[in-house]
């Protein structure tokens, strides 16, 4: 499998259907020449949760075309050389699931496919409120670590595991590279236990567990044919060693999206944005890019966009994002001309996500008003990364030599080329609250020093030994 690669990710609703995915394809492979396109899920969905929660996972839900139209995509981009990633979700199906709705009615078969208590236990869900909903028809309480509508599969049950090696080779053998695995490390608990703290999810209780990681390793190790990309969760409390137990066997890289937070946030509260720390977030970013096997990404469809969040240029961002060790940096759609967080509007019926209406009620619980909950709203909602991408913006940038995304063209050029970009030692030079970070890569007799400025008030720059500058912001 590749050493390094370049991921671009793709959100489908935001470009419409797979047909048009297709036809922007050479646009893609001309500006940014990726290795792979990870595609957010395109599954038959009822889309309360974006497509995460999928009602049948060898079916394309129709308002993204056929499966005619998905082999026409696969077509178009091998010939551009790229390979495609689906976004596999294992830790959860839709309740509208064949699987679920035969589990309810106590199916022989179906019955233990999800997790099912007499009792619940206080736990809190990702968006808030208690993790386990109560069911009339079964009369049991269903565990959704997610939203209500997602519960929660039993991987302690082998054939719901045996389901999705059938899922994986089904794409696999029409022609996917491989999957994006979302939530991968909570997919199994160690035991069910009372006690929470307050505002931190249940998924604490399945913390990436032992039998979680043997989960993985029974779906995707020994796979080589396959590149596979792990989204962990937990922010800040995902460690070195917990990434590298990840990722030893069944992936070939992950993507700690988690590393953003130490810039703006404590513990992955997105209600409560604090003022941007750049000293704690180039410090995190300085211990974490080196891992070889990081995907590092500074946005997806789950992030605000980054020049917004991070008060910075996009080419500065660019910079931070090739310039640190990375061999498989993840840009999502939009990134490569600078998009900022749009204005979507005042009212939360603006803001459709899950996840926006419920930091909304919790902002409003604690006592702001809907004024404020609103700034805090248009601030920090991935909505504002799921709107449709301004073409119009791409294609006059393509003629502007000192565009955002001309910009982009020469760093993953470099990113692909450069022996010292590739493999060069990273050693820290100078962090400040300000926002500047030097830093330098090492290779053999070459030192490059990087200067990023995220306040511009100097030139970012990168320069070579003897002092040729070689990009700048």
């Amino acid at each position: 499998m590749a050493k390094r690669a370049l991921i671009y990710q793709i959100y489908p609703a935001s470009f419409g259907d797979l047909k048009f995915i297709a036809s922007k394809i050479p646009e893609i492979a001309e500006n940014i020449g990726p290795d792979y396109i990870w595609l957010n899920p395109f599954f038959k969905s009822p889309w309360w949760e974006g497509g995460y929660d999928v009602a049948d996972y060898e079916a394309i839900d129709p308002r993204f075309g056929t499966m005619t139209d998905f082999k026409a995509l696969l077509k178009v981009a091998k010939q551009y050389k790229i390979k495609i990633l689906l976004d596999l979700v294992l830790n959860h199906t839709s309740d509208q699931h064949e699987w679920f709705q035969k589990s309810r009615y106590r199916d022989p078969w179906y019955s233990d496919y999800y997790v099912w208590l007499d009792k619940q236990l206080n736990w809190q869900s990702f968006f808030g409120g208690p993790a386990f909903k109560y069911d009339q028809i079964r009369g049991q309480y269903y565990l959704h670590l997610f939203h209500k509508s997602q519960p929660d599969l039993n991987f302690s049950n082998p054939r719901v595991i045996k389901e999705f090696q059938k899922i994986i080779k089904f794409w696999a053998d029409l022609g996917v590279a491989g999957f994006r695995v979302d939530s991968a490390n909570v997919l199994s608990e160690s035991k069910f236990v009372r006690g929470y703290l307050p505002r931190v999810p249940g998924f604490f209780n399945y913390f990436q567990t032992q039998s979680t990681v043997k989960v993985l390793n029974q779906l995707f190790s020994g796979k080589m044919h396959l590149f596979n990309l792990a989204e962990p969760v937990g922010g800040d409390f995902l460690s070195r060693r917990k990434f590298q137990q990840l990722t030893c066997r069944a992936f070939d890289a992950s993507f700690n999206i988690g590393i953003l937070d130490a810039a703006d946030t404590r513990f992955s509260d997105k209600s409560h944005p604090l003022p941007l720390d750049y000293k704690r977030w180039f410090k995190k970013l300085a211990t974490w890019t080196p891992e070889p096997k990081l995907s590092f990404a500074l946005e997806s469809h789950d992030t605000p966009r980054a020049p917004s969040r991070f008060k910075a240029d996009p080419k500065v961002l660019a910079m931070l994002q090739f310039l640190l060790p990375s061999n498989y940096p993840c840009v999502y759609q939009g990134q490569e001309i600078g998009t900022p967080n749009p204005k979507l509007g005042d009212k939360i019926e603006d803001y459709p996500g899950v996840q926006s209406r419920s930091i909304y009620r919790q902002l409003l619980n604690d006592g702001k008003t809907e004024k404020a909950a609103m700034q805090v709203i248009q601030q920090v909602s991935r909505d504002n990364a799921r709107q449709p991408l301004d073409w119009k913006a791409y294609v006059s940038q393509t003629s502007d030599p000192k565009s955002v995304l001309n910009f982009y063209k020469a760093i993953t050029e470099l990113w692909r080329t450069d022996p010292v970009i590739n493999h060069g030692k990273l050693k820290v030079k100078k962090i400040t609250k300000s926002g500047i970070f030097d830093f330098e890569r090492r290779y053999g007799n070459q030192t490059y020093r990087i200067h990023l400025d995220f306040s511009s008030k100097t030139k970012s720059i990168l320069t070579d030994s003897i002092g040729n500058i070689i990009l700048s912001s």
